[in-house]
């Protein structure tokens, strides 16, 4: 005879297997639907997609592109052809929307309705680059914590960039505004997201000096090229303050002074581009440039005066050099002719593959190494300086002949 306790244990264990057993089924039933897509999008989310799309001019919406797939009477996740990604999250029984991505070059003019901000909550991708969206962006709103990665690049949207955007997005990981029509300062707001590690604000009209940017401790790609920020200097603490900055583009801005030697020696940076503003002097590396990670540099189009300098060609990695359209003098150092020449790497240096020189004052002799270098070999440039002789059988000299005798100062190779 079975004894109450037995029996007990018996039906104990088999309330236990059953709840297993429905779990398993549960969790069957979710993958089921997240893979044939019977579960329907959740209300809000379909209600911001209808109304992307209702911002969108139907003039402008190609007949095979994926807007002209996202009817109204349409389940999003189950019925869209394109643009947009969804999941059904654990122990829910709808679709949610994860990724809004319309296809770049397709031509989608309108405005961007705030419902795509504030109600799409595990939203984690929005792109609409390279299209003809313009106007503002909705002020006074936040987006979602869940946002990775926002790119509105190429468009034509206006005015100020909202910080209150960026309240509350301590996910974002890359922002792409680029080449728009955003004007005004860049909020401070953005230099309180620590996760970010791309920063592309190139080709707008913002103005003032770049945000504090201490807590960005992760930001590794920085790009504001074509505005009017930095009107002074560029300040040695705001390169110290990012640890992990690889890529610094600072092109045609309102940069003044002198390149501070101590971006030469900063841990991590790897491309340093400042051509085109008004920089008048290059500071030594604190170590002669031996520790230096730069690879390319680009200096070109300022007010740089005096000899070039001759610690570029002792920073290792370097291969990559732009210090055209300035007002250096004297002649070619020996050593910069040596690694634009030289056809391996050593133990302490890779070869130039690119030295552009051209647009200064440069005089003396063509160091000797020059002229046994061919065109394929490296990317090298010497027109429009003061060489007397630098005859046009070498690639190196051809383009903008050289300056006249009158324009040039006396000669101290």
């Amino acid at each position: 005879m079975v004894s109450s306790i037995d029996a007990a244990m018996v039906s104990s264990a088999a309330r236990t297997l059953m709840l297993g057993i429905a779990g398993v089924c549960f969790l069957v039933l979710q993958r089921a639907v997240a893979l044939t897509g019977y579960a329907t999008t959740f209300p809000s989310d379909a209600a911001a997609l209808a109304a992307l799309r209702a911002a969108v001019d139907p003039s402008s919406v190609p007949a095979h592109s994926c807007l002209a797939s996202w009817g109204s009477a349409r389940d999003p996740c189950r019925d869209f052809l394109c643009g947009l990604r969804c999941y059904v999250p654990p122990n829910s029984s709808y679709h949610r929307v994860i990724s809004v991505s319309l296809e770049p070059g397709a031509g989608y003019v309108g405005t961007l309705p705030a419902t795509v901000f504030t109600s799409l909550p595990f939203l984690e991708y929005l792109s609409v680059t390279d299209n003809r969206f313009d106007g503002k962006l909705p002020a006074g709103i936040p987006l979602q914590q869940s946002l990775r990665f926002l790119d509105l690049s190429r468009n034509a949207f206006s005015g100020e960039i909202p910080g209150s955007l960026f309240t509350l997005a301590t996910s974002l990981e890359e922002i792409d505004l680029s080449r728009n029509a955003f004007s005004g300062r860049i909020p401070p707001q953005i230099a309180s997201l620590v996760v970010l590690r791309r920063l592309e604000l190139e080709n707008n009209f913002l103005t003032g000096n770049l945000p504090r940017m201490e807590k960005m401790l992760s930001l590794a790609y920085l790009d504001v090229t074509g505005n009017a920020l930095f009107a002074g200097p560029l300040p040695a603490a705001f390169l110290a303050a990012l640890p992990a900055l690889a890529v610094l583009d600072l092109t045609s801005n309102a940069v003044t002074g002198a390149v501070p030697g101590a971006v030469f020696v900063h841990p991590s940076l790897e491309e340093l581009k400042l051509p085109d503003n008004h920089l008048d002097s290059v500071e030594a590396a604190p170590d002669g440039g031996a520790s230096s990670q730069i690879e390319v540099l680009n200096l070109g189009g300022n007010r740089l005066t005096g000899r070039l300098p001759g610690f570029l060609a002792a920073m290792p990695k370097l291969r990559m050099v732009s210090l055209d359209r300035n007002r250096f003098t004297g002649g070619i150092p020996k050593h910069y002719a040596v690694r634009v020449t030289a056809e391996n790497a050593t133990d302490k240096w890779v070869p130039f593959a690119r030295l552009m020189l051209q647009g200064n004052y440069l005089c003396g002799a063509l160091p000797s190494q020059l002229r046994q270098l061919k065109e394929e070999d490296a990317v090298v440039s010497l027109a429009d300086n003061c060489f007397r002789r630098c005859p046009h059988m070498f690639f190196f000299c051809q383009g903008a002949p050289q300056k006249s005798d009158a324009t040039c100062p006396k000669c101290y190779p």
